[in-house]
């Protein structure tokens, strides 16, 4: 019985620790929050304005691609290199290397296999942008794209297959 004891009275204390500390935190932050500062420690702003500082610069949209009919890996970014407007798969990117007359595409929807069903995924006529023939099936490889393609009339990007109307892999276009 007293080991019990014990046990709920050490259960309360921690509960009242706990409780204590939770209202501290809560009532410096909001007392920071309607004096207009930050309830971010100085060091770390010193560390999140250094990671600012060491993010590439330039890119206009990023994303993860992701499952469409076939696994795939990798992201995406667009940044502007020499005045054109460039789309760059990362390193790590990987598609199905099976599938015959792959193509990077563009589509208006930021969800382009809503309209569509599995397991191709097949997309309609007129409802894509053709940008290039993917150069290889998995690693980084970079596109110009065309003044003649408006990105901000575009939702995504996709990895596409031609010859059968199958959609690979997807992903949304994010600024």
């Amino acid at each position: 019985m007293p080991l019990r004891f014990m046990a709920l009275a050490f259960q309360l204390c921690l509960h009242s620790f706990v409780m204590t500390a939770l209202k501290t935190t809560l009532v410096s932050a909001l007392a920071l929050a309607m004096l207009g500062g930050s309830a971010v420690p100085v060091h770390a702003q010193s560390m999140m304005k250094e990671d600012k500082m060491m993010a590439p610069t330039g890119a206009m949209a990023k994303g993860s691609f992701r499952k469409a009919e076939a696994p795939v890996s990798g992201s995406f970014q667009i940044k502007k290199e020499a005045g054109k407007q460039v789309l760059v798969l990362s390193s790590d990117f990987k598609t199905n290397d099976m599938a015959p007359d792959l193509k990077v595409i563009f589509s208006p929807s930021a969800t382009p296999l809503a309209s569509t069903k599995a397991p191709a995924f097949p997309l309609k006529a007129g409802s894509y942008t053709i940008l290039a023939s993917l150069k290889s099936a998995a690693g980084a490889q970079s596109y110009v794209i065309p003044a003649s393609i408006d990105l901000s009339k575009q939702g995504s990007v996709l990895i596409w297959c031609k010859k059968f109307n199958a959609t690979m892999a997807w992903a949304p276009l994010k600024p």
